[in-house]
């Protein structure tokens, strides 16, 4: 199971803080390879936990424990492979009734030691710093108080020896929300010092790295603190304290797959070094830790691995490069501008990714493309779109530091050499801003994800979770890639779906990129929570395309919805629950949704046990143009109930799969949690032109007077029995007289007596509306149709008028 792990700089909706989700942390924050920690989670509705899904291999948990107060967490024993993958480890929780949100868990190559401190000033000096040898991971706190804590490490070193600080803060996301830690390293010697410090830079962002050589053999101090002092209220961090190498920036940031190069490593205090990397015969982001076995940093450095042949920056372009490739250099000096020549031919389409910023090299990047033998640019391109990224499951107004670099399609106008340049956008540069473009074919992709209006973890309309014997419905979405064209019909393929698990999902038409998804779980299927992949096949199996599975979620550190930390995973996951205590029927709807008319949705609830508590119902999707009431509540006692649904005058005819959830009350209206959520089977809905249209004429009716308006009456499909036609949004004094007129499938014509009061305002009134009302197979049908106008005029005399 693969994921793409991203930062975040941009405020978001205020929801966010209220959102109740059932992990609020985890404590510790992490362990160490080989390690067996016990875990101790805490938040709500975690009763009966029975089951950790990890979004990749080497963690297993083990014996569980709830804590004294159901529901408020549990503890649990985490086994951590010798060899387990270092850095982030995404996790799930499956209780008996619910799959939890999404957090993390980080494992370092370095033994663990935990800070200790119960009150701010036990470690805040260097007299007090708590001795920790090298090549440890601290786990720590900053504590709340009046004042900034500040918590102090003392670690013996060489002369000569490398003394290197890397600190996870910000990336832990200990709390979705509220986490507030932006902080800042201090290297210092004994008396007191600054060797090295850092707070933000382009590797990390807000997490500090520094590095340093020991001038003496001796005692030195690390110093951990808030940039800005801020009371935190979960201020985890963990801290790694060492003799490892940390290479910020990696030359060239990648090559051919399956082959070697030969790489300048920078950030080391030690100066430049030069490493020989073999890579990996699969392509994509390859975790690389630089070093020997005894100097290999706590993370890695991302580098990418391409089909493409690697084309060196050659020290003055434009250089020569055969497409596809990949382009590699340097933006050394202030105001470097590198230029590459290739040839295209007519027709030609090509996709342009540039990786720097999201490499963590200090690039603002911006690329244009022109012919040879012009100055006109044919394509700019500076900042990108997360979708363009292949990133669509997030907020849209979410901002990464990926999103710098930019990302492009070039259709070659016609056959020729063309120029391709790069730059620094804010004319920046020096030894480590490297930079690789990667030039190849372009492909048409849909990605399939799973996202809340909102962006965030809402188990309601993000959660697949099935209870045995029943079903959930939740939207599935499509997302085309950079540059796809292809706009043909879709099916949906689900892989690694747990057996007696299936899948029922409509075929996604020419430009339909939301649709409601329904997953069934057999009484006797196990329950467990499995990683599953939606993919969007294409229905002409000749076509080629790309797929992928996107779900991403972001850890909010700050107050004012900062997500400093986005996660996005290629895989969803499932959970199979015990039993629900009811289940839910829709009876398939006798008639059509008409444009402009209502339809009642009639649900039937059958409660198991002795379940006897009310149970709301809402379907989340509805077809283009049809919306619906509030949430319906069939109370205590009750079984039955009806779902108005609206469609509107421009709804979209046709026939559409609909099913109604229904969910349990109490916990979390609005993110589900706390709840049990099942649905109803599918039922087919129809919606059609209205029966009828009226046309009100324009009509005038002087004060103290009555008058008629008159309509022309057109049949758009039969109907039994007669219509009853009532005059709506009628201004203030006047009144539709009764009884009020009624037609027939046959009649062209109907009037309406209206009386106007004597101190009516005078005035052009618009939108005098009619409301229809008939009965269809024994449905009550009611529409709205005509936008009239209707004048009232002042009395003519007072003598009326009184």
């Amino acid at each position: 199971m693969r994921r793409i792990i991203v930062w975040a700089v941009l405020a978001a909706s205020s929801l966010y803080a209220d959102t109740r989700y059932m992990v609020d942390y985890l404590l510790p924050r992490g362990g160490s390879r080989g390690a067996t920690v016990e875990v101790t989670f805490h938040g709500v509705s975690l009763e009966e936990p029975r089951e950790v899904l990890f979004y990749q291999a080497g963690i297993r948990a083990s014996d569980f424990v709830p804590l004294p107060k159901p529901g408020d967490g549990f503890r649990v024993k985490f086994q951590i492979a010798p060899d387990c993958p270092l850095g982030e480890h995404v996790l799930r929780v499956r209780t008996a009734a619910a799959l939890s949100d999404a957090v993390t868990f980080w494992v370092s190559r370095f033994p663990t030691v935990l800070e200790s401190e119960t009150k701010i000033g036990e470690n805040d000096t260097l007299a007090k710093a708590k001795p920790i040898p090298l090549n440890s991971t601290v786990e720590g706190e900053i504590l709340p108080g009046p004042d900034m804590d500040r918590d102090c490490y003392r670690v013996e070193a060489r002369e000569g020896q490398r003394i290197s600080v890397e600190v996870e803060a910000a990336r832990l996301g200990t709390l979705h929300y509220g986490g507030e830690l932006d902080l800042a390293v201090r290297i210092l010697d004994a008396d007191g010092k600054e060797l090295g410090g850092n707070d933000d830079n382009p590797l990390y962002v807000q997490d500090p790295v520094v590095s340093i050589i020991a001038p003496r053999t001796g005692n030195y101090f690390v110093e951990i603190q808030q940039r800005i002092f801020e009371p935190p209220r979960q201020g985890r961090y963990r801290a790694h304290i060492g003799g490892f190498l940390r290479p910020m920036a990696i030359f060239p940031a990648g090559g051919p797959a399956g082959t070697t190069i030969d790489a300048r490593v920078f950030g080391d205090p030690g100066g430049l070094r030069t490493e020989r990397i073999s890579l990996p015969a699969e392509t994509g982001n390859f975790e690389y830790f630089a070093g020997t076995d005894g100097e290999k940093p706590p993370s890695p450095n991302i580098l990418r691995v391409s089909a493409y042949p690697n084309v060196l920056w050659c020290g003055a372009g434009p250089c020569a490069a055969a497409i596809p490739a990949a382009l590699n250099g340097i933006l050394e000096k202030p105001g470097d501008v590198h230029t590459y020549r290739f040839s295209a031919r007519r027709g030609e389409a090509w996709k342009v990714r540039v990786y720097a910023r999201t490499l963590g090299a200090p690039v603002d990047p911006r690329i244009w493309i022109r012919p040879a033998n012009a100055a006109k640019n044919l394509v700019e391109a500076d900042d990108s779109k997360l979708q363009d990224l292949g990133l669509p499951s997030a907020r849209p107004n979410w901002h990464i530091k990926d999103q710098l670099d930019p990302a492009a399609v070039f259709r070659a106008p016609a056959d020729g050499d063309y120029l391709l340049g790069i730059e620094d956008a804010t004319g920046a540069g020096g030894p480590d801003h490297v930079y690789r473009i990667e030039i190849g074919p372009l492909r048409d992709t849909m990605y399939t994800h799973i996202t809340a209006p909102d962006g965030y973890q809402i188990p309601r309309l993000t959660g697949l979770v099935v209870p045995q014997g029943n079903r959930w419905t939740l939207d599935v979405q499509l997302a085309p890639g950079l540059g796809t064209t292809w706009q043909g019909d879709v099916e949906l393929e689900a892989v690694g779906l747990p057996r007696g698990v299936t899948m029922i999902a409509s075929r996604y038409t020419k430009g339909v990129t939301r649709l409601p998804v329904q997953f069934v779980a057999a009484p006797d299927a196990a329950q467990q929570a499995a990683p599953i992949e939606l993919l969007a096949r294409p229905v002409d199996r000749k076509v080629p395309l790309e797929t992928g599975s996107r779900q991403g979620f972001a850890l909010t550190n700050q107050p004012g919805e900062l997500p400093w930390h986005f996660v996005s995973l290629e895989n969803y996951a499932l959970a199979v629950t015990q039993p629900a205590p009811f289940s839910i029927e829709l009876e398939q709807p006798l008639i059509a949704l008409a444009q402009s008319g209502d339809l009642l949705l009639h649900a039937k609830v059958t409660r198991q046990g002795d379940f006897k508590g009310p149970v709301e119902i809402q379907p989340d999707w509805l077809p283009p143009g049809v919306s619906k009431g509030p949430t319906v509540t069939i109370p205590a006692g009750k079984d039955e109930a009806a779902f108005q649904i609206q469609a509107s005058p421009n709804a979209a005819p046709g026939i559409y799969k609909v099913a109604l959830n229904a969910s349990s009350t109490g916990g979390d209206a609005y993110s589900g949690v706390g709840r049990v959520r099942v649905s109803s089977q599918f039922v087919e809905l129809r919606v059609t032109s209205p029966y009828l249209t009226i046309d009100l004429q324009r009509t005038s009716v002087e004060g103290g007077k009555q008058a008629e308006i008159t309509a022309a009456v057109q049949q758009k499909r039969p109907f039994a029995g007669k219509a009853r036609l009532i005059l709506r949004q009628l201004p203030k004094g006047v009144k539709m007289l009764e009884p009020p007129p009624e037609i027939g499938a046959e009649d062209k014509q109907a009037a309406f007596r209206i009386a106007a009061d004597g101190d009516a305002l005078p005035g052009l009134y618009k939108g005098i509306s009619c409301e229809i009302a008939l009965t269809d197979e024994g449905e009550n049908v009611r529409m709205h149709s005509g936008s009239g106008t209707l004048r009232v005029d002042a009395p003519r005399t007072a003598e009326v008028a009184k």
